[in-house]
């Protein structure tokens, strides 16, 4: 037997015969594929739906890490809506990918078809003043990295960078597309192999896709900007463009 699956054994032994445990699930890349010698085991262990906790936590055994997460099915089925709204999938990709330990009652079963279901759900379109905002966010961005430049201060690249995530992310909402970590983002643009053990879609936008992994790597302050300043008037004309000079959004008071 592989060694972790043997410290996967050695934790399993403190849950597995508990009459409020009913099944188990272990997912990540020791099931989907190719670990780090960083990767850990994560763990789902599937409670009684009648208890009313719920437990995260981390071990070490035999030098592997296994970060386990403790819940009743009802607050399964939370964390797939959460994940949704926030378009997110981990939730629901860690449980379609993992591979079941042991299942007392077919429940887990029952949360791989909602997971399925979860996961081929369309994002609704973003509204009218939603997707004004969002624009009027984005050349606020460019205009504060211009003004970051032109004063040629320490913090440009920093600032740069953090603009560059919040480009992306705010795209991915106007596409449509589920939430990237920050720490993926480039493997979702170039490794189709990530594609495919996370169940992501496709990036639509090849030109945007090809900007964007040009700016990564541009260490010339002006070409940054200069690369920057072009990625969002992409995506401002593909939002249906922008102009600031007489921008306005009127919308109701909240209540």
């Amino acid at each position: 037997m592989e060694e972790w699956k043997m410290a996967l054994e050695e934790f399993l032994k403190d849950w597995k015969n508990r009459n409020d445990v009913v099944g188990a699930l272990v997912c990540g890349s020791y099931i989907t594929g190719n670990p780090s010698r960083r990767s850990d085991i994560d763990v789902h262990i599937i409670l009684s739906d009648d208890v009313d906790w719920r437990e995260r936590g981390n071990r070490i055994i035999n030098g592997f890490l296994i970060e386990y997460f403790a819940n009743p099915p009802h607050q399964i089925h939370k964390y797939f809506q959460g994940d949704f709204q926030n378009q997110r999938t981990m939730s629901m990709v860690q449980i379609i990918t993992g591979k079941i330990l042991f299942d007392n009652t077919g429940i887990l079963n029952e949360l791989k078809i909602e997971a399925e279901h979860w996961l081929n759900n369309e994002y609704d379109e973003l509204n009218k003043t939603v997707l004004e905002m969002k624009k009027y966010s984005l050349w606020d961005s460019l205009d504060n990295l211009k003004d970051c430049f032109e004063q040629k201060r320490v913090d440009f690249p920093f600032v740069y960078f953090n603009a560059l995530g919040i480009l992306f992310s705010e795209y991915c909402q106007v596409l449509k597309l589920e939430s990237i970590p920050y720490n993926q983002v480039h493997s979702y643009l170039v490794d189709p192999a990530y594609i495919k053990k996370y169940l992501k879609s496709i990036f639509p936008d090849s030109i945007f896709k090809e900007m964007f992994l040009k700016a990564l790597q541009e260490a010339d302050k002006q070409k940054m900007m200069e690369t920057y300043e072009d990625l969002v008037n992409h995506v401002l004309n593909q939002m249906g463009g922008f102009k600031i000079d007489g921008w306005k959004i009127k919308s109701p008071v909240e209540e």
